[in-house]
C-alpha cells in the first residue's frame, strides 16, 4: 500500500519558516501546522532561557569586546534563542554574576537553549521539504 506524501513546500517559504522559527522558538512548527510541537518547543527554549537568566547566567554579544577569542562561540549560540536573546539584551539582563554558585549553570542553560533552537530550525526545514514526515 503506498502512503500518500506530504506536501513539499518551495524553498522560499521553508526559509521563511526557518527565520520566523530561530526569531520566535517554536514558530516555524507552528506555521507547519503542528501546533503541538512548536508549542511544545517554545515553552522548552523559553522555560531554559529564563532559568539560565534566573541563574545569573551570562549573554554574550558584539558590543562589549571578547576577553577570548572562543566567546564568539557564545555569542552564536546565545543569538541562537532569537527574540528571547534580543529583549534580555534590551532589558539589560544577563550580564552574569560570576560571584553567584549557579552562575556557570546559568550560562551553560543560556548556550544550550539557543543550540537547540538552532536544531528545532533544522527539523522544521527538513519537515518543510518533506524529508521526515
Amino acid at each position: 500500500m503506498e502512503q500518500a506524501k506530504e506536501q513539499v513546500i518551495n524553498k522560499a517559504a521553508t526559509l521563511a519558516m526557518c527565520a520566523a522559527g530561530w526569531l520566535v522558538p517554536g514558530l516555524g512548527h507552528v506555521l507547519l501546522g503542528r501546533w503541538v510541537r512548536g508549542l511544545i518547543f517554545a515553552v522548552a527554549v523559553v522555560t531554559m532561557f529564563l532559568f539560565g537568566i534566573g541563574m545569573h547566567g551570562k549573554l554574550f554579544d558584539l558590543t562589549s569586546p571578547f576577553e577570548e577569542p572562543l566567546e564568539l562561540f557564545a555569542f552564536i549560540a546565545n543569538v541562537g534563542a532569537g527574540v528571547p536573546y534580543w529583549l534580555a539584551e534590551r532589558l539589560e539582563l544577563g550580564i552574569g554574576t560570576m560571584t553567584a554558585p549557579s552562575y556557570d549553570y546559568g550560562t551553560t542553560f543560556l548556550w544550550v537553549c539557543g543550540l537547540l533552537n538552532y536544531l528545532i530550525v533544522l527539523d522544521v526545514y527538513d519537515i518543510a521539504l518533506g524529508r521526515i514526515p
